[in-house]
């Protein structure tokens, strides 16, 4: 009695302060009036539940009337998705019940706010009534549902449902993971937890408290899929240890909370509800699948752990009619093996039920439509025969053309959301999921589909477009070849390296390189000076001078390093071309000889001729000098350059050349010529 008194305390307190703060810190600013209701004692000493919420706008030219759907929590523990539910509490007292409202068709309004009031109730005769829940097998131990499909910057309710399926009680530990790490960002920020069985976050018990987890390492892991009518389709898990299941989720989740739960009795079930608040970069995968994971952790080693995978699509607005895709971000290197699931969902929103239903679905280039296969669907029926049966049959028939898929429901029953008696709206959706595979040689560019629904004979409905495009993945490249100047001999020089561009681009693309340029020494020509350095006075008829005679020779090598940046563009799958410039130091090295020798000139004046005249040459006293000096410069190189690629130009082997020119003191031509595997 005291714990149930302390949960309704806590929960009052939860639910007293929960519109005002959700209001203040989750609701955008810009969002609708909020929603209201009304709690009324019904017969039995039942509540029976109306909500208020603010008037619809008119339907845009060509969409289906908007309508409310609307998700109930009663304060106890239980839940309903009906419009006025009627609920019987086990207790007399003061109950935090809330609403959430969604608008459908409603061109993208802001939904209403939360609608939280405290609920006195007197307790009404049950009549067998139980907990709901939102188990999708019979023998399942965890299940998970959300209120709605989430929208950027808006918040989502999540309903666990566990139960022990064993003759004994346990405690235990539930585990909820969110954002995928297949995902560049957050999609989720978890709001707060609404526990009504005592349930405890984890952060805030201590480890030393916590049993030792049993090791059921002994048991198998399968896999099962399941969920064949209405709803998302779920992967449950048959039994496995729990730390496989854990360790294997928070190697894809970035994110998790846990609660620890006691004395959870044989065959008892328990709900317990989260609120996620949507984050703006959300928007960038709509239309994406993306996935919520429960483990639930028995201490009881009789009770394996279980786990539940929900599935969910981000949707750009609360319309029913849909088309999501498993992966809007997909690796282009390993296209020939990519497989794409998609799904297509209705709803029947007229006032009777529709007999056929066909879905015609754009076909993207480069995804194979002879290579799709449906993968589940509903309403279920089984696929119709090539040979037309005499009687009409409850079928499914595809069909493929050049660009388009097409499934059709015949003879069918699928009933209304406006129909008369129907108050179930998961009853009037439907679903196709198929699998297709892409072709290996797809162009490179985002892609996206939309289906076109048509119930009987009215009009057409066009949902969104599923959007997918390509990771940019990175090429690298190994490149080889010779450069050299054409207006300068012996200038030629070998380099190699490597290159970087994205892989296999279709569009304009940068690719960046770095090389190495290697050249030995070689011999420079020699340079020969004369020069007079001195003259001496004539002694009688004899003239003397000195003439040094200076001989330059030496050798040359470098080392360079060189880096090109270039935009290209791909013409075909053989022919490239790119525009670029590059900047190169060169670390030059080598060494200076110098030799001199002197030589006396002698002249002597003729006094016939009355001038002086060359006489003879004959070497210095002196001896030859030889210097050895070395020598090195670091000069840098900037240039501009047009570039021709040959052969496997977006990936394998391919002959460049590459012609332009260095700017230093004028403009020097350079070509390169080379052989490159991108891989």
């Amino acid at each position: 009695m005291l714990l149930n008194t302390m949960k309704t305390y806590v929960s009052l307190l939860l639910f007293a302060f929960l519109p005002a703060f959700l209001s203040a810190q989750t609701q955008p600013a810009e969002a609708a009036a909020p929603a209201d209701f009304s709690a009324q004692p019904d017969k039995n000493g039942a509540m029976r539940f109306t909500p208020k919420c603010p008037p619809l706008p008119e339907p845009i030219a060509g969409a289906p009337k908007p309508f409310y759907t609307y998700y109930w929590e009663f304060g106890d523990g239980d839940f309903s998705f009906e419009q006025n539910p009627v609920h019987a509490y086990k207790e007399g007292a003061a109950y935090p019940a809330y609403l959430m409202a969604t608008a459908h068709y409603d061109d993208n309004k802001k939904p209403p706010g939360y609608a939280g009031k405290q609920v006195l109730a007197d307790a009404g005769k049950q009549d067998g009534q139980t907990v709901s829940d939102v188990f999708t097998e019979k023998y399942a131990a965890l299940g998970m549902k959300t209120n709605r499909q989430p929208r950027a910057e808006e918040e989502i309710a999540l309903i666990i449902s566990y139960r022990n399926s064993t003759k004994t009680a346990t405690d235990g530990r539930l585990h909820l993971f969110f954002n995928e790490k297949k995902f560049p960002a957050r999609h989720f920020n978890f709001q707060n937890a609404r526990t009504h069985f005592g349930e405890m976050n984890e952060a805030i018990l201590s480890q030393a408290d916590l049993p030792r987890i049993p090791d059921w390492s002994n048991l198998g892991a399968e896999l099962s899929l399941a969920g064949d009518g209405v709803g998302p389709l779920v992967f449950v898990a048959a039994p496995a240890p729990a730390e496989d299941l854990l360790k294997k989720a928070r190697e894809n989740y970035r994110d998790a909370q846990s609660w620890r739960f006691t004395q959870l009795q044989p065959g008892e079930k328990r709900n317990l509800f989260v609120t996620f608040l949507s984050t703006a970069d959300m928007l960038k995968d709509t239309s994406a699948f993306i996935h919520l994971k429960g483990i639930l952790e028995p201490f009881d080693p009789s009770a394996p752990a279980e786990e539940f995978t929900l599935e969910i699509e981000i949707v750009g607005s609360h319309d029913p009619n849909l088309i999501a895709v498993s992966d809007n971000r997909v690796n282009y290197r390993h296209v020939g093996a990519e497989k794409l699931d998609y799904k297509v969902q209705f709803q029947n929103n007229g006032e009777g039920p529709a007999k056929k239903i066909e879905l015609t679905i754009s076909l993207p280039e480069g995804l194979n439509g002879r290579k799709m296969r449906p993968m589940s669907w509903y309403p279920k029926c089984p696929v119709c025969p090539k040979t037309p049966a005499p009687n009409p049959v409850s079928c499914l028939d595809t069909a493929t053309t050049q660009s388009s898929l097409i499934f059709t429901f015949r003879n069918i029953y699928l009933p209304g959301s406006r129909q008369e008696g129907v108050s179930d709206y998961d009853s009037t959706k439907g679903f196709v999921r198929y699998r297709i595979e892409a072709d290996r040689e797809m162009p490179k560019l985002p892609f996206r589909s939309q289906a076109r629904i048509v119930f009987d004979k009215n009009k057409p409905i066009y949902t969104n477009f599923s959007k997918t495009r390509f990771k940019i993945g990175l090429s690298p490249g190994l490149k080889t070849g010779y450069a050299f100047r054409p207006d300068s001999s012996g200038q030629g020089y070998f380099f190699m390296g490597g290159s970087l561009s994205p892989y296999k681009s279709w569009r304009i693309y940068p690719q960046v390189e770095l090389l190495t340029g290697l050249k030995g020494r070689t011999v420079l020509p020699e340079l020969v000076t004369a020069d007079t350095i001195h003259d001496v006075m004539p002694s009688d008829v004899t003239y003397t001078d000195t003439l040094r005679q200076s001989t330059l020779s030496g050798t040359r090598g470098f080392v360079s390093l060189e880096l090109p940046v270039l935009l290209r563009k791909n013409f075909s799958k053989f022919f490239g071309l790119g525009i670029g410039a590059s900047a190169r130091i060169s670390f030059e090295n080598g060494e200076d000889r110098l030799d001199q020798r002197d030589y006396l000139l002698l002249y002597r004046y003729d006094p016939a001729l009355e001038k002086i005249t060359f006489f003879k040459q004959i070497p210095a006293e002196a001896p030859p000098v030889s210097k050895v000096v070395p020598y090195s410069n670091t000069q840098t190189h900037f240039a501009f350059f047009a570039d021709l690629t040959l052969g496997s130009v977006r990936a394998g082997p391919n002959l460049g050349l590459r012609a332009g020119g260095f700017l230093q003191r004028g403009f020097h031509p350079f070509v390169q010529a080379s052989f490159e595997v991108k891989l």
